[in-house]
């Protein structure tokens, strides 16, 4: 493995990197910094890593990664980095042109469609769950925070990287629709059937579509809704936070299509 030693805070490489905290620089440069060993052995598996960035004494932790820049920096240029506080002294810079935000959806999949997520922590746990109940298709939609947040990194603990997820608008959503999906809502406002009264059919293709924490889905995605499902919840509990709702279907629709 080809490494380098930086020293200085102050170094452009460094003053670069430093950048990809914020959203417009990731999407510039095409670059995002990931934390920790768990999700850095998760992008190594899928071959996205560009550079690793670590302290001297984890070198030899690193000895059998090949194709991969090691920078050997103190821990002032780590912490400078870092957007956590427990960051286990390793940051990777991953190339977001190797992800698979730019490959097709997986055909006969279905799709999880979120609208304006703002917690770093539900998203990150909305894709993580679905990855576990095969919403392995992704539709980021209408300002949702940045998968390449650390928290979101963190929150769906690598998920990201073997789900496929993607930026979409309106009309792109509608041509989904128009090839066989059937959208799922959740709107309060709206007639609804309780989730443990619902049938789903193997026959169909489902795009769930879960909305803003505090507005719910826009009048746009409602308008789409072929099917308004709730879940049944306890009278004196007046709603159920979206990861927690988002969870619960996908897993009701997976384990009735997988027939178990």
């Amino acid at each position: 493995m080809a490494y380098r030693e930086i020293n200085s805070t102050q170094n452009e490489h460094i003053k670069l990197l430093a950048k990809l905290k914020e959203r417009k620089y990731r999407k510039e440069l095409n670059l995002a910094l990931i934390e920790g060993w768990n999700i850095l052995e998760e992008a190594l598996q899928q071959e996205l890593l560009v550079e690793i960035l670590t302290t001297a004494p984890n070198r030899l932790k690193l000895k059998n990664i090949s194709g991969v820049l090691l920078t050997i920096c103190s821990e002032p240029i780590l912490a400078k980095l870092s957007q956590s506080k427990n960051s286990q002294n390793i940051i990777g810079v991953i190339d977001l042109n190797k992800t698979k935000t730019k490959s097709d959806f997986e055909i006969n999949q279905n799709i999880l469609l979120l609208e304006n997520i703002q917690d770093p922590g539900n998203l990150g746990t909305l894709i993580r769950t679905g990855l576990g109940f095969n919403f392995t298709n992704i539709i980021l939609y209408n300002h949702t925070v940045d998968i390449f947040n650390d928290k979101v990194l963190r929150a769906s603990q690598g998920a990201v990287f073997r789900t496929i997820i993607k930026e979409l608008n309106l009309e792109e959503i509608k041509v989904l629709q128009a090839n066989q999906y059937k959208v799922i809502t959740t709107n309060l406002n709206q007639k609804s059937t309780f989730l443990q009264d619902w049938q789903f059919h193997k026959t169909e293709k489902y795009i769930l579509a879960l909305g803003n924490e505090g507005h719910g889905l826009s009048p746009d995605l409602q308008k789409l809704s072929d099917y308004n499902i709730q879940v049944k919840i306890n009278p004196k509990l007046e709603s159920l936070n979206v990861a927690q709702a988002g969870t619960i279907l996908m897993y009701e629709i997976n384990r009735q299509l997988e027939g178990k």
